[in-house]
């Protein structure tokens, strides 16, 4: 991994008023620019808390979320951020990209002078996004600007930028970029681990983040190194231990144990005691058949007050198959012309509110574990936010029930400064919608 040094001074650039997070430039390209020596070369830095606005954006029906940071620039090129704990990547759309999904996406522009690729042209090095394809990238230095605060905070780092990628899958992200938010250093090869190089130049307060959406009005935000005790009731604090994924492709995820799943009364065995992720970069429920399959079957049971089916199976081609990857709504229904559909309940977390004999039961009505496709294929439709994703070995989460409650991530630091997951907390927030219930209940 690139260590990169911080440059700092008082801030005398264009976003007067804001903090400042550059990275993407290597400490010698960077400092030999005309705008990082006019401009970063004199930026302050925070020594404190990183606040990160994030607005909620257009969802799509293809299981990325809609959330994306705001005010936010490579070098002169504004391009809006999804700060993703499913991903060690730390990338951009780039103007070398011409496709029509590339074409939907702000781009960095790549002749500005404050980007440098590694190597030009640049050599393609593919990205597997799973079944959304490949994509192609370069390696690239450029300053990451972010207007969020007080202060300015300059750190270089590198990036993948994007030279090619396609489908409706990319092209309706509501996002042009992702910064990783891994659950371990070791996950991150060739690219810089943004938080990582935070830490080790002494720019967050300590190795944790918090992150808290609020989608009634469509706006939140990520706190690096500390908490926003506004956003939360601290009495409502659950403990969520860390479970590692036995698959070494996996271990930058952000696991722990699900003791328990139900459909309304119903208790779902294949989901007992669980590997389960939280992942910001996502939108739905998600994960292999053994895991979605029961829950979606058991909501295929019930029926409207005619004998009629509520949802209706829908099918994606899967490595060249036809499968049955989701549930929609039938006849153009939606959550809130069916009274009697059930809740979905999880138990989570090694303790709650306190007493280490207890775990939190947190449950999701149907208006919160369905959702309105607003772009892209099913545009209209309801759908139920459970899909068919192979190759998780357990069930991950997004915004689904991330926008219900805050959630902070903390890191181990090892001997050699590297991190590696620790605990995660949830609250009940203090703003925003509420889960359907919030409970502890005995071990």
């Amino acid at each position: 991994m690139k260590i990169f040094r911080l440059i700092d001074g008082p801030y005398l650039g264009p976003i007067a008023g804001g903090i400042v997070l550059a990275f993407g430039a290597s400490a010698a390209v960077y400092a030999q620019s005309t705008y990082a020596q006019s401009t970063y070369a004199q930026s302050t830095y925070a020594q404190s808390t990183t606040v990160i606005p994030l607005k909620k954006g257009l969802l799509a029906d293809y299981g990325a979320t809609p959330w994306h940071t705001t005010n936010t620039f490579v070098g002169t090129s504004p391009i809006r951020f999804t700060l993703d704990t499913g991903s060690p990547l730390l990338w951009a759309t780039s103007d070398r990209c011409q496709t029509d999904a590339c074409q939907a996406h702000l781009q960095v522009d790549t002749g500005q002078a404050d980007f440098s690729w590694i190597k030009e042209p640049p050599p393609p090095i593919s990205k597997d996004f799973g079944p959304w394809g490949k994509m192609d990238t370069g390696l690239g230095y450029a300053p990451f600007v972010m207007e969020v605060g007080a202060a300015a905070n300059v750190l270089g780092l590198a990036f993948y930028a994007a030279t090619d990628y396609r489908g409706l899958q990319f092209s309706t992200l509501a996002w042009d970029g992702g910064i990783g938010f891994p659950s371990e250093s070791a996950s991150v090869d060739e690219d810089d681990f943004y938080f990582h190089q935070l830490y080790l130049q002494g720019q967050v307060r300590r190795p944790a983040f918090s992150y808290m959406t609020d989608g009634l009005s469509g706006t939140g935000q990520a706190l690096l190194g500390d908490d926003d005790p506004s956003w939360y009731d601290e009495a409502t604090e659950v403990v969520l231990a860390p479970k590692k994924s036995a698959d070494p492709g996996l271990q930058y995820l952000w696991g722990t144990t699900l003791y328990a799943m139900k459909v309304g009364e119903k208790s779902l065995p294949a989901l007992k005691s669980q590997l389960f992720y939280l992942d910001t970069g996502s939108s739905r429920f998600k994960g292999d058949a053994e895991y979605v399959y029961p829950i979606m079957q058991q909501l295929l049971t019930y029926k409207d007050a005619g004998g009629r089916d509520i949802f209706e199976k829908y099918y994606e081609e899967v490595k060249g198959e036809l499968t049955w990857t989701g549930l929609k709504y039938a006849n153009g229904g939606t959550p809130y012309d069916y009274p009697d559909l059930p809740d979905l309940s999880l138990t989570l977390g090694e303790s709650c509110q306190g007493s280490g004999t207890a775990r939190l039961s947190l449950s999701l009505s149907p208006e919160q574990y369905s959702y309105r496709v607003d772009i892209g294929e099913r545009a209209g439709e309801w759908v139920v936010a459970v899909h068919l994703l192979n190759g998780v070995g357990g069930l991950l989460v997004g915004s689904t029930l991330m926008d219900l409650v805050y959630t902070r991530f903390e890191y181990e630091v090892t001997q050699d400064q590297q991190l590696s997951q620790g605990w995660m907390y949830l609250f009940r927030t203090s703003r925003g919608e509420q889960p359907a219930a919030y409970t502890c209940i005995p071990q």
